[in-house]
């Protein structure tokens, strides 16, 4: 191995980092991309990532490198952004997923390819868990938090020692129950916001940079 890869390989291995790795995970749909695209419009500036109604439109991991927040308190975070692809069951992948992406236009060929890189997204985010130091896990609050993915996301996060943050979003629509998603997921801090909207998306700052 050369000298100069040998030294960069002993800084990433040893040498403190200055940014916390930061994922958003959730099922699809539940508004990852569009807080991730909330954070970058509030710290960063310039255009977002893509954002669409049909699920799994996200399918590979999407990543912004040191993005400095500041909450209205003044405290502040540096952190490597990591908007992650939705995380489905199986069934929900090949049965609801696959009817979604035909109902998009998609001829059988195109969406089954669809198909195939969602489930690699899927795999992608799961092993990215053992990287990252901290993650906002996004539940849309007009939903059931009690789901078979939200448990397997739970586990497997807290599994790998990962810092949690929950985020109940969507508050703004008629149908929403933050508090539902409160109490079914009482020993972990949680903040409901409407990223689309930027409600309470201070609150969820000052709780980022205070708490991850």
């Amino acid at each position: 191995m050369p000298v100069r890869r040998f030294l960069k390989w002993v800084s990433r291995a040893f040498g403190k980092r200055k940014s916390l790795r930061l994922a958003i995970y959730g099922p699809p749909n539940s508004g990852k991309t569009t807080l991730a695209n909330r954070i970058i419009s509030d710290f960063v500036g310039g255009a977002g990532w893509h954002v669409s109604d049909c699920p799994h439109q996200t399918r590979k991991i999407q990543q912004m490198e040191e993005v400095v927040l500041e909450s209205a308190s003044g405290k502040t975070l540096r952190i490597d952004l990591f908007d992650m692809p939705g995380i489905s069951t199986h069934s929900e992948l090949h049965t609801d997923t696959l009817d979604a992406f035909l109902a998009q236009g998609m001829s059988e060929e195109d969406a089954k390819k669809a198909l195939e890189e969602a489930a690699d997204g899927i795999v992608s985010s799961i092993r990215m868990m053992k990287e990252i130091d901290a993650a906002l896990l996004v539940l849309d609050s007009t939903k059931s938090p009690y789901s078979k993915v939200n448990a397997l996301l739970l586990g497997i996060l807290k599994s790998n020692g990962v810092k949690l943050l929950v985020v109940a979003n969507k508050i703004d629509l008629t149908k929403s129950n933050p508090s539902r998603v409160k109490e079914a997921i009482s020993h972990l801090p949680c903040v409901g916001v409407s990223a689309e909207k930027g409600t309470n998306i201070e609150q969820l700052y000052e709780a980022m940079t205070s708490r991850l």
